[in-house]
C-alpha cells in the first residue's frame, strides 16, 4: 500500500487493478477483429463492453473505420469529415446507472497520427434524468481553446495532474431528444499524455458534486448566459473515446495498444435499487426535463446535417435505432416514417 501511494504521489501511472500501462508490453490482439465502416453501435462479443462509431461529413465511409477486438482494444481511422467519434466502453439502458454504484477505472496506452483537423482522446459519455454529455480529455491534437468549453466550475487533482472542469449548454438543434437544452461538461488535463491510469469515477463524482441541482447561470454556444438548474444525471454510457473534428477535411488515426477498462461495484451498489428511482423531484429539477407526452414511445431523430442530411435515429434511452441519408428535396419526416414508422423529427 505504501508503494502504491508513493507511486501516485510521484505521478506514475499505476492501477490497483492493472500493471503500468505506460511500460507494459502491447496487449495481444486476441479474438476476432470486427470492422465497422458506418455509423452504428452494439455489444462486443464475449465482453461486457460496447462500441460505437459515428461520423458527420459525407455520405460514404470514405476511410472512416473502427476496428475493435473482444479485449476492448480498438483502432479508429477517419478521413474527409467534419466530426468523427469512435468509442469502446460501458453502456446502460433504462434509467441509467447511478454514478455512486460503480467505480470506473481505465488503464490505457495508444498512439495517434492526426494529419489535419483536431482530436480529443479520453473518456466520453452521456447521462439520463437529466440528459447531459461529458468528456474527460487526457490528450489532444491541435489547440485547446478552453473558452470554447464554457464556464469554468472547478478543478480536480487526480492521477498526477490537475484537470479544469467546464460546462456549457448545447441547444435543441444539437440534442438527441426532446430537451430545449442539455449540459456538456468537460474535464481537461493540464498536460496531455498518451498512456496512464485514469480514475474515471473521481471525475464523475466531482461532476455530481459540482452539479448537484443548484440554479445557476451557464453559457450556451453563443456565449449567452442562461439561468438553469444544473444537475448531473445517471450514467447511460462511459467509454474510452477518440473524437476528431475539422472543416470537412479531418484526417488521422488512433490505435489503442493497451486497454483495461473496469467497472467494479462499490459498497453502495448492493443497497441501491434502479438508478435514479429515489426521487421524482430530482428527475424534473433540471431545465432539460423529459417530456411526459404519450408520444415518448416514438423514435427521435438527431444529427441532421444541413450539408449532407446524414441522420442518426435514437430511441428515448439514447440507443441508436439506425441511420439514414436523406437527399436534398426529400422530406426528412417521410424518409424516417418510411423506414421506422411514425416518428417525431426534432432536428431539421
Amino acid at each position: 500500500m505504501m508503494n502504491l501511494c508513493l507511486a501516485l504521489l510521484m505521478g506514475a501511472s499505476v492501477s490497483a487493478y492493472a500493471v503500468d500501462a505506460c511500460t507494459a508490453g502491447d496487449m495481444p490482439l486476441k479474438g476476432d477483429a470486427y470492422v465497422v465502416t458506418g455509423s452504428t453501435d452494439g455489444s462486443i462479443p464475449g465482453s461486457a463492453l460496447s462500441y460505437q462509431l459515428w461520423f458527420d461529413g459525407s455520405n460514404t465511409s470514405n476511410g472512416k473505420k473502427l476496428t475493435y477486438y473482444n479485449s476492448g482494444l480498438f483502432k479508429a481511422e477517419w478521413n474527409d469529415t467534419y466530426d468523427f467519434l469512435a468509442r469502446v466502453g460501458f453502456s446502460y439502458g433504462g434509467d441509467g446507472m447511478n454514478v455512486k454504484t460503480k467505480n470506473f477505472s481505465l488503464d490505457y496506452r495508444y498512439t495517434k497520427n492526426v494529419e489535419s483537423g483536431g482530436a480529443y482522446v479520453g473518456v466520453h459519455g452521456w447521462t439520463t434524468k437529466p440528459f447531459n454529455e461529458f468528456f474527460i480529455i487526457d490528450d489532444w491534437a491541435g489547440n485547446i481553446e478552453e473558452a470554447s468549453f464554457g464556464r469554468k466550475f472547478g478543478e480536480i487533482e487526480v492521477d498526477g495532474a490537475k484537470y479544469a472542469i467546464y460546462a456549457q449548454l448545447r441547444e435543441e438543434g444539437e440534442a438527441f431528444r426532446e430537451y430545449t437544452y442539455f449540459m456538456q461538461i468537460t474535464s481537461i488535463r493540464e498536460t496531455p499524455r498518451e498512456c496512464g491510469h485514469m480514475s474515471v469515477s473521481a471525475h464523475l463524482n466531482k461532476f455530481a458534486e459540482l452539479f448537484a441541482g443548484q440554479s445557476d447561470s451557464i453559457p450556451d454556444l453563443k456565449g449567452t448566459l442562461k439561468k438553469v438548474t444544473l444537475k448531473f444525471g445517471n450514467l447511460s454510457s462511459v467509454m474510452a473515446t477518440v473524437e476528431a473534428f475539422g472543416d470537412g477535411n479531418a484526417k488521422g488515426s488512433a490505435e489503442y495498444t493497451y486497454i483495461d477498462f473496469t467497472s467494479n461495484k462499490t459498497d453502495e451498489e448492493s443497497s441501491s435499487s434502479v438508478a435514479g428511482s429515489s426521487s421524482s423531484a430530482a428527475e424534473t429539477s433540471s431545465a432539460v426535463e423529459e417530456s411526459s407526452s404519450s408520444t415518448d414511445v416514438l423514435p427521435l431523430v438527431a444529427r441532421v446535417s444541413a450539408v449532407d442530411r446524414h441522420l442518426t435515429v435514437f430511441d428515448l434511452q439514447g440507443r441508436v435505432l439506425g441511420h439514414l441519408f436523406v437527399p436534398a428535396g426529400t422530406s426528412v419526416d417521410k424518409a424516417v416514417t418510411a423506414k421506422y414508422g411514425k416518428a417525431r423529427v426534432l432536428v431539421k
